[in-house]
């Protein structure tokens, strides 16, 4: 089986239970487990699932670098290496301007110099126990003569940006370890993506074998496929929230149908958001249905670059919901 990853983004659900949710992921033969900061921040999610697991991989996907310094994000990830040598991944990347600006109160400026100069901080500090004591000045971050003080030697941690647009995918493919490809994209936009990918690698002189692309795909699995398909329509409601990705919809095909979604959710008329999701947008944008249905629908993702994630989207589920679409995905590796 190729390898596959899962994201968690459960806002809910007991930190115990999310631990028990990864060491069935682990048991079915994940690759890896990816975090989120959404509702929850990700290190204490993390650190839970690297001390109750022992082979699977976990990473944030994403963290936010708007509201916190570079330096206490290597220091995290460094310790997070500390305590799981080689298991932990750093996804970074920009969050929602709305999240950003209402919850954090940070004007949401520059993105492609901050996300730029962060990923730098953080490599320098990362490797600072081998270099020497880092030193950076830029125009948004500045950092003197840190050096990690419990590392003998450099932390060796992949970097991954989180890219949607053009310009911070060109920046992933120049700066980062990876990429991490939002939940919405099609064979056309992948194309488009890992070409932005190579530009940006040849800047540092690096090509697409130097980078690892995770792919998410909204996944929904259950024992009905109706069931099924009723979550696979709420994750691409929670998807229409975002202005990032009603561009994705638009570019394939779907303007008037996202926006017609994201009217309704700021209408909190939810049952008919998701009434205007079609079977075409379920097709096109999602993996839904029975285990056995799951599996035949990842395999038109075999041509695909990279690793898929399914991202199994809690958005109006009860917590019996989210505890069996887990377990029923953890079979899909297998």
């Amino acid at each position: 089986m190729p390898r596959l990853a899962a994201s968690l983004v459960l806002s809910t659900t007991p930190l115990a239970t999310q631990v028990e949710l990864v060491r069935r992921l682990e048991a079915g033969g994940f690759d890896r487990v990816f975090f989120g900061e959404a509702w929850r921040e990700p290190v204490v999610p993390m650190t839970a699932a690297l001390l109750g697991t022992s082979t699977v991989g976990v990473g944030s996907a994403i963290s936010q670098i708007y509201p916190v310094h570079p330096v206490v994000v290597a220091q995290q990830a460094a310790q997070l290496d500390e305590l799981a040598p080689g298991r932990f991944s750093l996804g970074l990347g920009l969050g929602a301007s709305f999240v950003v600006e209402r919850w954090f109160g940070v004007p949401y400026d520059r993105p492609l110099r901050r996300a730029r100069e962060f990923a730098d901080v953080v490599r320098g500090v990362l490797a600072s126990p081998e270099e020497g004591p880092f030193t950076y000045s830029g125009e948004l971050f500045s950092v003197t003569r840190y050096r990690l003080p419990f590392a003998e030697t450099a932390v060796r941690v992949p970097v991954h940006l989180a890219a949607v647009g053009p310009a911070m995918q060109t920046l992933a493919g120049e700066v980062a370890d990876g990429v991490v490809v939002g939940a919405l994209h099609s064979e056309r936009t992948m194309e488009q993506t890992v070409a932005r990918l190579g530009r940006g690698a040849a800047r540092r002189g690096r090509t697409l074998d130097d980078l690892t692309i995770w792919y998410y795909l909204a996944c929904c699995v259950s024992t009905d496929p109706d069931r099924a398909r009723a979550m696979a329509r709420r994750s691409l409601v929670y998807l229409a929230q975002y202005p990032h990705y009603r561009a994705v919809y638009a570019e394939e095909g779907f303007a008037a149908e996202a926006e017609t979604i994201a009217q309704l959710v700021r209408q909190k008329e939810m049952d008919r958001a998701e009434r205007e999701v079609t079977d075409e947008m379920i097709g096109r944008f999602a993996i839904a249905g029975t285990v056995a249905e799951c599996r035949d629908q990842l395999r038109r993702y075999a041509g695909y670059p990279g690793v898929p994630v399914l991202h199994l989207i809690p958005f109006r589920m009860d917590e019996a919901e989210v505890q069996e679409s887990f377990r029923l995905a953890a079979e899909l590796a297998r």
